[in-house]
């Protein structure tokens, strides 16, 4: 019997072994905050979907441009560098968590703002990865932008990162046109009803009319 619990102790170590063996790369935590643990996996998804979204970068554009010590003070492209992110995605973290412990903030003002974070953010990076094919843009595209914005770019060195964010420039107007055009089509698709909202709106504009009158009677009673 007491073989048979050792040989059951050793089975399970050689498991336990096996198992932390199988940990596949990029499991390891990276931060850990307020007892939350981050993975490098799940810091680069943050990384690289902050790039997507905000700089609209794919991962190669993303790594080659971190690879360019340029960049470090850059206003917006220095958060490319990971050692940079990691701090701003921890600041970022740090301050939800306090917004949300703070009795001096309205939880119902922190909703309404996560739900519009959330519309926003799902919306474009839908737009974006469904329209993204359609748009392609133009040397001569590029040129027409800088000539349009010449006095806003004056000394400003017109080398690769220049002229790429000149590209992104471009696609985000040309996508702003057909993400209307999009959302045209789709009306017809999903079910939208606002006669509500309409109704609310005349109240309102009516109430805004009267408001003169009473005002008038005010005065005279006054008189």
């Amino acid at each position: 019997m007491k073989n048979r619990k050792w040989a059951f102790f050793i089975l399970l170590c050689i498991a336990v072994s096996f198992l932390s063996s199988c940990k596949k790369e990029g499991d390891e935590v990276a931060v850990i905050i307020d007892n939350k643990k981050i993975t490098v996996n799940q810091f680069n998804n943050y990384y690289y979907m902050f790039a997507k979204m905000m700089l609209n970068m794919d991962k190669k554009e993303v790594d080659k441009m971190a690879s360019n010590p340029e960049i470090e003070n850059h206003p917006t492209l220095s958060l490319l560098n990971k050692t940079k992110f990691m701090d701003f995605f921890v600041s970022r973290n740090l301050l939800y968590i306090k917004a949300n412990q703070d009795d001096s903030i309205s939880k119902d003002d922190l909703n309404t703002v996560a739900d519009l974070a959330k519309l926003q953010f799902v919306s474009s990076y839908y737009l974006g990865q469904k329209l993204k094919d359609e748009i392609k843009v133009t040397d001569e595209e590029v040129n027409t932008f800088y000539a349009r914005n010449k006095d806003k770019l004056k000394g400003v060195p017109m080398n690769d990162e220049a002229i790429n964010w000149m590209k992104q420039q471009v696609f985000m107007e040309k996508l702003e046109v057909k993400s209307n055009q999009f959302i045209l089509e789709i009306l017809g698709e999903i079910k939208v009803n606002k006669e509500g909202f309409k109704k609310y709106m005349a109240k309102a504009l009516k109430e805004k009319k009267e408001e003169p009158k009473e005002e008038k009677k005010d005065t005279e009673k006054k008189k």
